[in-house]
């Protein structure tokens, strides 16, 4: 049979050496496609890079969404300078300005609602920075003056947190500051040997560093979502 290709000269290459068994072109592996591959490389990097600045963006331009009640109004938290601390000075909220002060109202025989609130302002404190824990107070001011002097709620509240702080004072005046802040407080009938449960409002209250009451905590709120709710008032 008759060969109808035509003879190759000893000088043609054949097909492309470059193409493949389909006669596509094969990826060119020489010094410039491997510049072509980098720059492309170096494009979606970049791509990459302002993609995750973008989002960081928005994420700081996010509102920090607290865990607890926030109050809008600007007006100062209400006083508590008539009561004390265990040596007997006033409290005065005016010493926190640029701070944050959580408030509580409980008493030292409190079998469950006060216990777990400090220990849980103590660990919340414990997860801030040096810096924001610094800035951060709590007065807890006892609903049970009959057992509990100043000295006495200081000294409990120093079992979580050296940094806490107790205070007391008469009757009329813990009134007054309940009143205030929106606290009920009862105590119970005693129990043949004596003792008494106090019911009690457990919420504790955050006043931010504008000195105003800013967010209003359930007993519940837990440390992380406390320490981000801290944290978010002092930035």
């Amino acid at each position: 049979m008759t060969d109808l290709m035509p003879p190759r000269s000893s000088g043609d290459p054949g097909p492309d050496a470059n193409d493949g068994p389909s006669g596509r072109r094969r990826f060119n592996d020489g010094p410039s496609g491997r510049r072509r591959f980098t720059v492309a490389l170096g494009v979606v990097a970049v791509a990459a890079v302002g993609v995750v600045a973008a989002l960081a963006v928005v994420s700081s331009l996010r509102p920090h969404l607290y865990t607890g009640t926030v109050l809008q109004g600007d007006e100062p938290a209400p006083s508590l300078a008539e009561l004390a601390y265990g040596d007997g000075t006033p409290v005065d909220l005016a010493d926190f300005d640029g701070e944050v002060v959580l408030v509580f109202f409980g008493y030292t025989n409190c079998p469950d609602v006060c216990p777990t609130t400090m220990a849980d302002a103590a660990a919340a404190v414990g997860l801030l920075d040096d810096g924001d824990a610094e800035r951060t107070n709590l007065v807890m001011v006892s609903v049970d003056p009959d057992r509990d002097d100043a000295a006495k709620v200081g000294e409990y509240v120093g079992f979580f947190d050296p940094g806490f702080r107790g205070a007391s004072g008469p009757v009329e005046a813990i009134d007054r500051a309940a009143s205030a802040y929106g606290v009920f407080y009862q105590l119970n009938e005693p129990e043949a040997d004596g003792s008494y449960l106090v019911d009690h409002t457990g919420t504790l209250m955050g006043i931010g560093p504008d000195g105003s009451v800013r967010v209003i905590w359930s007993s519940d709120v837990g440390p992380e979502a406390l320490a981000a709710d801290i944290a978010a008032l002092l930035s």
